[in-house]
């Protein structure tokens, strides 16, 4: 046989023999190497040999949902080509070094399409990166359930694909994960890591999602630094020593082992990996799937060979599992940027989706460099004249509450060496482990940080000219803050209606599918700081009060209308009719089950928009 098969799927008299799934498509048992699947495997359960035979490279019984051997698979939305008007995704699957190459067969309405090859992006250890391209003919006028079949053996999955003249529908979500300080207790009583995941795959069983846009912290990788690894470079008491201590093979090792057994396990045995069988996802990259604060540090430890090199392997892994591509294929992948990973997605004719890469470049003084905000004006200029939409998807919000006294307390912390004072610098909840105020990176991380308002409304001001020229109407969707909200961007004249003001850019914030969100203390003070701000002379920014009525249908705690701190995820669905787009932030119930709409409608930009 040309593919390897489990010993229970052959025997003697009878041949290879069909597995049986269970009713979520899962095979019981297991290979008979691996018999039941309670058992402990061997190794540290975050390294690699915790998870996958080091011989083999085949999974342990916990990491597999297939019988076969394979990790996976993922699905991702490439782009739409208008011109054939064909639907482009790829297939992410890990498979055993010593396996053949895997195919994808696909079956479109009983139409079966010829196998789609694999191309090998990577290896680690004796586990093989497969990316698989493919195509589906979109219909003229009706959504088309696609299924497919891996090496054409296990389970059958299904995906959908809209028409040419049908709506698009997308769901977004951020935080996919918990921060190292939740305890057990803590997510037991929020209903565990997938109440607001279950309720985002029955939405998807009903109505299906034909992209999941996943808005940063995929997973999070704050763990990194609890490895006694790094003990001897952090009790380097210089900080210019510690910046030019070397990163050492050790590390090395160490760094490459964590990001690929982390994200396996993180991604894969989960409600995520479930949802990437059948959604389609397009990613952008935040701080924790790299680790918390990376880019908003100071010079010093960002420029240290440590962090460096250590980032290099966030995003090695950051472009394997969910970019689906390597350093070397990824501008033919798509991915643009003067050194980041920057995308451009048609969401059908009327919808453009930007995915800023706003990691990579990041520095205490910048979150993009100059050419790429330049490439990836570039790129909009390209868009398709149908287009009615851009969605910019940012892992932090611009259009939030100013944090400034917080920004000016822990600049003044730091300016009179208050955190070398040893009781200070032993508080882990004032000081971080690299010595630095805790909060000054989660502040440096915003948009409306002072140290990036220049750079903010440069890039907002550009793209006040992307609509005014072309007709657009943009949105903002972000995340990271661990609560929801909606706010915008507008012109001063309060006379002015939106449908005809190309200033007029609405935020959604969406945050977070998993993580616990701030106590209401904080979600007070942001909110107290939520006023009317200008821009420039001629627009305005504000947060709108979204939550009158908390879930339970009372006033939100302290009433904070305009930011909830509950768990959550957001839907987008094009109205065709009115040319507009219909928001819903679903915002996890008070019981832990299913989730309550709030609806956000943002109306399409006239053709007679302002010219002011």
């Amino acid at each position: 046989m040309d593919f390897p098969v489990s010993k229970g799927q052959f025997n003697e008299r009878d041949g290879i023999q069909p597995t049986q799934y269970d009713e979520r498509g899962i095979p019981y048992g297991g290979p008979a190497r691996y018999p039941g699947m309670s058992n402990t495997p061997p190794g540290d359960p975050d390294r690699y040999e915790g998870n996958f035979d080091a011989q083999t490279g085949e999974p342990y019984p916990h990491m597999r949902r297939r019988p076969d051997g394979i990790i996976g698979p993922a699905l991702m939305f490439v782009d739409t080509d208008l011109q054939t008007a064909t639907w482009l995704g790829s297939v992410l699957v890990l498979v055993p070094r010593m396996y053949p190459p895997p195919t994808v067969a696909l079956s479109d309405e009983g139409s079966l399409e010829m196998p789609f090859p694999a191309v090998l992006l990577d290896t680690y250890k004796m586990t093989a990166f497969y990316r698989i391209d493919i195509k589906v003919p979109l219909h003229v006028s009706k959504e088309k359930k696609v299924e497919y079949r891996v090496n054409n053996t296990g389970p059958t999955y299904k995906f959908f694909v809209p028409g040419q003249t049908t709506p698009w529908r997308f769901a977004f979500w951020s935080c996919n994960g918990w921060s190292l300080s939740v305890t057990d207790k803590e997510k037991m009583e929020m209903g565990g890591d997938n109440a607001v995941w279950d309720d985002l795959l029955q939405k998807h069983n009903t109505v299906p999602f034909h992209v999941q846009v996943c808005g940063g912290d995929q997973l999070y990788a704050d763990k990194i630094w609890r490895s006694d690894i790094w003990k001897p470079w952090l009790a380097i008491k210089d900080k210019f020593v510690r910046r030019d201590a070397p990163f050492t093979r050790e590390m090395s090792e160490f760094a490459d082992d964590f990001y690929f057994t982390h994200y396996a396990k993180c991604f894969f045995p989960s409600r995520f990996g479930e949802s990437m069988e059948t959604i389609p996802i397009a990613t952008i990259i935040d701080d924790h799937d790299v680790w918390d604060g990376i880019g908003s540090y100071p010079d010093y430890l960002q420029n240290s060979k440590v962090f460096v090199q250590l980032k290099e392997y966030a995003f090695k892994y950051w472009r394997l599992y969910q970019a689906h591509t390597n350093q070397q294929l990824a501008r033919q992948h798509g991915y643009f940027g003067n050194h980041g990973y920057c995308w451009l997605k048609q969401f059908g004719p009327y919808t453009a989706a930007l995915g800023p890469d706003t990691r990579y470049e990041r520095t205490l003084h910048q979150i993009v460099e100059p050419r790429t905000y330049d490439m990836i004006f570039e790129q909009l200029d390209k868009m398709s004249p149908s287009v009615r939409h851009l969605v910019v998807f940012l892992g932090v919000p611009i259009v939030y509450p100013r944090l400034t006294y917080i920004e000016k307390t822990l600049s003044g912390m730091k300016s009179l060496g208050l955190t070398k004072l040893s009781f200070i610098s032993k508080q882990r909840s004032i000081v971080n482990i690299w010595g630095e105020p805790e909060l000054s990176d989660d502040m440096n991380d915003h948009w409306t940080s002072e140290v990036h308002m220049e750079e903010r409304k440069a890039f907002v001001l550009r793209l006040q000219e992307v609509a005014r020229k072309r007709n657009v109407r943009v949105t903002f969707v972000g995340g990271d803050v661990h609560c929801c909200g909606a706010g915008r961007f507008a012109s001063a004249n309060p006379a002015l209606p939106p449908e005809r003001d190309f200033r007029f850019m609405p935020q959604i914030i969406s945050s977070a599918i998993m993580n616990t969100p701030p106590p209401n203390l904080v979600i007070r003070a942001v909110h107290t700081s939520a006023k009317t701000y200008f821009l420039d002379q001629n627009t305005d920014e504000m947060m709108y009060r979204l939550f009158e009525k908390d879930v339970n249908g009372k006033a939100p705690p302290n009433n904070n209308e305009k930011l909830l701190g509950r768990r959550n995820f957001s839907s987008y669905v094009e109205d065709l009719d009115t040319k507009g787009l219909i928001i819903n932030i679903h915002v996890q119930n008070e019981n832990n089950k299913g989730t309550k709409p709030y609806t956000i409608n943002v109306p399409a930009l006239a053709a007679t928009n302002n010219m002011v």
